[in-house]
């Protein structure tokens, strides 16, 4: 049974945005943190993978190649990889998120590009549903045992979503250009709204959905951690954003930047210009740290960070911890 709300009545667009700006200077490398040693975590078959989430008790998920050469939903857990395999009829599957109860939010893929939300518990696969439509998309899972996904219902564009318990919350329709990112225990919702007049192509800003209000962050905003700190992108530059205040958290020395994950310490990860290429960082009490100094490659994907400020993502076509 759903519990749907409707779009103009849930979502308000907060009238006050970001009230403070404060840019930092980028600071030397030698204040970073530690020299990351890069494990690979492994595949199924040996051929391609990649991990996208881990929590702080280190189980890491993400997918990797069978035999077949399709795409699996797996789990790595002291070193132990698991297939969380694909719903009955479907092909492929990749895994998204996973919480402190290791419950794993996943995306399975059926013939005639049709998704599914499926939520991985206690060894089973559960299909979440849809909102009506065809289609959901699964994209996190929190500690409240909350989904965060995206479904349209019947004859419908796609609407964002929250899962609890067999029971939908209808979060309002995505609209065209817009995009859901993340999401944290308090049930903050962030990514990219295009808000009024909506004029083409976009007037599109980043924000988090808190309880039906909408407040605008940034051009973008791609992470939330638990204490309800954002990151994301403002003006080509990478902020972290509290309580109404946005912070400029530099560059490596070019004129772009981009943050991508943060963990319940505040410290952001993401992608920085030097005056030649794009290159990971770390940003730690307002150190910004070029992790190519730090045992990652320029080209490395990385895709979280934990508490305990481990990394996941890819190298090349292999799954990758970084510790």
């Amino acid at each position: 049974m759903a519990s749907v709300l409707s779009p103009r009545s849930l979502l308000t667009v907060a009238t006050t945005t970001v009230v403070a700006l404060t840019t930092l200077a980028p600071v030397p490398a030698a204040a970073s943190p530690r020299t990351y040693r890069v494990v690979d975590l492994g595949t199924l078959s040996g051929g391609d993978g990649a991990a996208t989430a881990m929590n702080d008790r280190g189980d890491i998920v993400g997918w990797s190649t069978v035999a077949s050469g399709a795409r699996h939903a797996v789990r790595w857990r002291h070193g132990v990889i698991t297939d969380l395999g694909v719903l009955p009829g479907d092909t492929d599957s990749e895994a998204v998120d996973v919480n402190e109860f290791g419950d794993v939010a996943i995306t399975s893929f059926g013939p005639d590009y049709l998704t599914r939300a499926v939520l991985w518990r206690n060894g089973h696969l559960l299909d979440l549903g849809t909102l009506g439509g065809e289609n959901s998309v699964a994209i996190g899972v929190n500690d409240r045992r909350q989904v965060l996904g995206t479904s349209e219902p019947a004859g419908d564009m796609p609407h964002r979503f929250l899962w609890r318990d067999g029971t939908f919350t209808d979060l309002g329709q995505q609209y065209f250009y817009e995009f859901t990112a993340d999401f944290n225990n308090v049930g903050d919702v962030v990514g990219g709204w295009n808000v009024p007049p909506q004029d083409y192509p976009c007037t599109c800003v980043g924000g988090r959905l808190r309880d039906g209000v909408l407040t605008r962050i940034g051009s973008e905003a791609v992470g939330v951690n638990n204490r309800g700190q954002v990151v994301g992108a403002a003006n080509g530059r990478a902020f972290r954003w509290q309580n109404g205040t946005l912070t400029d958290l530099g560059t490596l020395g070019g004129d772009w930047s981009r943050a991508t994950a943060i963990n319940d310490r505040g410290v952001v990860v993401g992608r920085s210009t030097t005056t030649t290429q794009w290159q990971p960082f770390l940003w730690r009490d307002g150190v910004m740290t070029d992790l190519t100094t730090r045992g990652v490659r320029e080209t490395d994907v990385i895709e979280d960070i934990n508490v305990h400020g481990q990394l996941v993502g890819a190298r090349g076509n292999r799954p990758v911890l970084l510790r």
